[in-house]
């Protein structure tokens, strides 16, 4: 049991990968990956197909989802684990985050458009499908287009924070979230805290029920890993980590290249099965 890897942080077409979520399954029986948690953008769609593929890959699904939130007109993304992901309240959540994801990729178009960057709003959309729209989606059409080269630069030329077609549009603040995520029962995590703003930040987020943060990630040395490991134990923390797998959209990480122990899942179903006792008594 304490042998089995697992990878808590992967994408798959119901956001911004192009991975089918069988594939998901199959990359983690390759990799000799026990368990997984798909962590979606703002969505939960490809819950009910990674349900029945865990069982017939013999694979534990970690139920997850991956909220963007704004903290000081800053993009902070807040993982929320072992999550009930038919939840009414979060099925209502999401569905108002993709229409509010819908209408910000509308606006990153137009303003695309004003600088000189020609997309087509129905081609883009009609790519997306019933998807959750993200920036990436913008990327990739502007890549097909010959706009750019590459998705990076795609990224760091027009749509990171602070670039001309940028637009920062979220229903939740971080409070907001970690709420949310506790309504439907589960743990909410810090995703890849290189790159908050404050680090300081840690520490309210500590404050509003913050549960754990994400220690390990593709590209972390062992000093930085441990540097974020010192800081989960500094709060009393539970710790996360793993692959963020974006399919072929990120070439350098894939299902299973990073991974962590059985025993931080086994700790937070400890911390859930705790938080259920408290709120019981």
């Amino acid at each position: 049991m304490q042998n089995k890897r697992c990878d808590l942080h992967i994408h798959s077409k119901f956001s911004d990968s192009d991975a089918d979520i069988e594939d998901i399954f199959k990359a983690a029986v390759s990799k000799g990956v026990s368990c997984i948690a798909i962590t979606d953008h703002d969505t939960v769609d490809g819950m009910e197909k990674a349900i029945l593929y865990s069982k017939s890959y013999n694979i534990e699904l970690i139920e997850a989802i991956e909220l963007s939130v704004a903290m000081a007109d800053t993009e902070v993304h807040i993982l929320g684990y072992l999550i009930d992901s038919k939840n009414k309240k979060l099925k209502e959540a999401v569905a108002q985050i993709k229409k509010l994801r819908r209408e910000r990729l509308a606006s990153m178009i137009e303003r695309l458009n004003k600088i000189g960057v020609k997309l087509d709003r129905e081609e883009v959309f009609s790519k997306i499908k019933n998807n959750t729209p993200t920036r990436l989606h913008l990327a990739l059409a502007m890549v097909e287009k010959g706009v750019v080269t590459s998705l990076v630069e795609a990224f760091r030329r027009y749509l990171a924070p602070g670039r001309p077609g940028y637009v920062g549009r979220f229903k939740y603040s971080v409070k907001e979230a970690i709420d949310l995520i506790k309504e439907c029962a589960g743990l909410s995590f810090l995703a890849h805290p290189q790159a908050l703003k404050s680090e300081s930040w840690i520490g309210e987020f500590v404050s509003w029920g913050l549960d754990g943060l994400e220690v390990v990630y593709p590209r972390f040395s062992e000093a930085k890993t441990l540097y974020y490991k010192n800081i989960a134990d500094k709060y009393g923390l539970l710790k996360s980590g793993g692959s963020d797998a974006h399919g072929t959209f990120k070439k350098f990480t894939n299902v299973g290249d990073v991974t962590v122990p059985y025993s931080w899942v086994q700790e937070m179903k400890q911390r859930k099965i705790k938080i259920s006792n408290s709120n019981t008594q």
